[in-house]
């Protein structure tokens, strides 16, 4: 098929043209965005109107003399803690490594040799939960987290799964995330009792099956919630 004289410019790459109608395919995609806008739309909206009550909230109790802006601030900073405890805990939200560093430019310097630990360790720093940077993510080399945006995704041993199991060698060490290259263990103390004499955290495995149950947990919750809304299978939780 060709295009109309003046739209050869704006043919796309699969010989389309532009002002063609979107196959079936594109559509679905077409749609689920425009779901996912309408969502950030309704959100946007009740947050705006949650934030509205709370700010009207803290100025009446203000003027009546029952708080103090300065009370306040500390109480905030506290239950943000607390919360985003919660929140990571139960897998939510989004993560991002917020660091606009070029990974391929990272100049680390490293004694650690890795080769020789590995026995002792299990490669355990492959089993820590690693968010993805923008430059990871538009790179599209790295897998992520369907259920954990943008975390790596990590197999049911809870290992990177980028990992191969037999020699523990990172199938993509060439494209690995700027956390991965600028991780030390020496002070690791999640890891390491005792970086120089190769002795191990006690509590490391207990640690890692704990904090790969309760993601798993939440997402299983959500999943059970969202099939249990008749008539609204897009719901999110």
């Amino acid at each position: 098929m060709s295009c109309d004289t003046g739209q050869e410019a704006l043919k796309l790459q699969d010989g389309r043209c532009a002002a063609e109608e979107p196959g079936d395919h594109e559509r679905e995609w077409l749609e689920g965005l425009m779901y996912c806008h309408s969502r950030m739309n309704a959100n946007t909206n009740k947050i705006l109107e949650i934030g509205s009550f709370a700010y009207a909230l803290i100025e009446i109790l203000s003027e009546k003399g029952l708080i103090t802006i300065a009370e306040l601030d500390a109480r905030k900073a506290t239950v943000f803690e607390r919360l985003k405890k919660k929140f990571t805990e139960r897998g939510m939200g989004v993560a991002v490594l917020n660091d606009e560093r070029d990974k391929y430019q990272l100049d680390v310097e490293k004694s650690v040799d890795c080769a020789s630990r590995i026995p002792v360790c299990k490669a355990a720093c492959c089993r820590l939960a690693v968010a993805l940077t923008k430059q990871d993510i538009e790179e599209g080399r790295v897998r992520w987290d369907l259920g954990q945006p943008y975390m790596m995704v990590r197999n049911a041993q809870g290992y990177c799964s980028q990992l191969e199991p037999e020699n523990h060698f990172c199938r993509v060490r060439e494209y690995r995330p700027l956390a991965c290259r600028a991780y030390d263990c020496r002070k690791d103390e999640r890891i390491w009792a005792d970086f120089e004499n190769r002795v191990l955290n006690p509590d490391l495995e207990d640690q890692f099956t704990g904090a790969r149950s309760r993601p798993e947990m939440a997402r299983r919750k959500t999943r059970t919630t969202r099939t249990g809304c008749e008539g609204n299978a897009r719901s999110t939780t």
